[in-house]
């Protein structure tokens, strides 16, 4: 049975999104030709904690795939040539391990939607139906 790893790629949210995505194919391509791809995440353009590079943000991906370690190299030694990866870390997974979170809202829709469930509740406590 071949082992469970987490890719996590930070892309550079500045590069134009036709390359982002031939770097997340190419990705995908070697990780289906010498394993398996069980899940793919996006999780959207993020500010980062701290610049890489002089970026302040980048696009989040998170690949779950199956392989053996010569798919690690081969992997690692693509990403690490690739001009859009602003940083990535390939991480196995133990058994057990919850499934990743799905992407985050921003903060604004977020807000806007926790103040609609509040309002929700407050016109259901006073007996009257719920405003949309």
């Amino acid at each position: 049975m071949a082992q469970l790893y987490d890719l996590v790629l930070l892309l550079d949210s500045d590069a134009p999104s036709e390359r982002r995505e031939e770097v997340l194919h190419e990705v995908e391509s070697a990780l289906s030709s010498q394993g398996a791809v069980e899940s793919r995440h996006h999780w959207g353009v993020r500010k980062l904690s701290y610049e890489i590079d002089h970026r302040a943000e980048a696009d989040y991906h998170l690949i779950q795939f199956t392989g053996s370690p010569e798919l690690l190299e081969s992997l690692q030694r693509t990403l690490k040539l690739a001009d859009v990866v602003v940083r990535f870390r390939i991480i196995k997974v133990k058994p057990g391990t919850p499934a990743p979170p799905a992407g985050r809202t921003s903060e604004p829709e977020a807000a806007e939607a926790g103040e609609r469930a509040e309002d929700a509740e407050g016109a259901a406590a006073e007996g009257a139906a719920p405003v949309a």
